[in-house]
């Protein structure tokens, strides 16, 4: 039974590869884009918003695990009305999904949720984290953004199938 998604941020919920290089100040543009002082501007891939709330009313989790520094990472989402959206955020300036994932799993458990590897579906732009993700946590089910999935209407009929298949094999390269 599936009781946790998680989500990279950069080239996964949004199109730009890279917030920690935004400076301050930060401004909202419209309701799906923020732009820094000198010019850089994300902009939400189409049906996010609508996407992380589905996922919340099907009674899920859902966390963020992000190699972006922690301070633009909140800045940013606060900015998009989406900090409060996230269950847990795990945001750090390093690399490692993993960790970001078990950092995830551990806040999960101060709140009394008991979650196993292969109850999180995990998605990323980048497939070069699902190997550590798989070493050191086991089964979760892991999804390449672009590659896996197309779209974030194909994001959610993949959960909806993991709440009622289970999980997938998702060992693959």
């Amino acid at each position: 039974m599936l009781k946790l998604v998680v989500f990279d941020a950069d080239k996964t919920l949004w199109d730009h590869h890279n917030i920690s290089d935004f400076e301050e100040p930060l401004k909202l543009v419209g309701t799906d884009s923020v732009e820094d002082s000198k010019g850089n501007k994300l902009t939400l891939f189409p049906y996010v918003r609508e996407a992380l709330k589905e996922i919340k009313s099907m009674n899920l989790l859902l966390g963020l695990a992000t190699w972006n520094i922690p301070q633009k990472t909140e800045r940013v989402l606060k900015l998009l009305n989406l900090w409060d959206m996230f269950d847990f955020i795990a945001s750090n300036d390093y690399p490692y999904k993993f960790l970001g994932l078990t950092e995830i799993i551990l806040k999960a458990r101060e709140r009394g949720y008991r979650i196993r590897p292969e109850e999180i579906a995990f998605f990323d732009d980048r497939r070069v984290h699902f190997g550590n993700v798989w070493l050191y946590l086991g089964r979760v089910n892991c999804f390449e953004m672009w590659t896996d999935v197309k779209s974030f209407k194909e994001v959610v009929e993949v959960v909806k199938s993991l709440m009622s298949e289970g999980p997938r094999n998702t060992f693959k390269s």
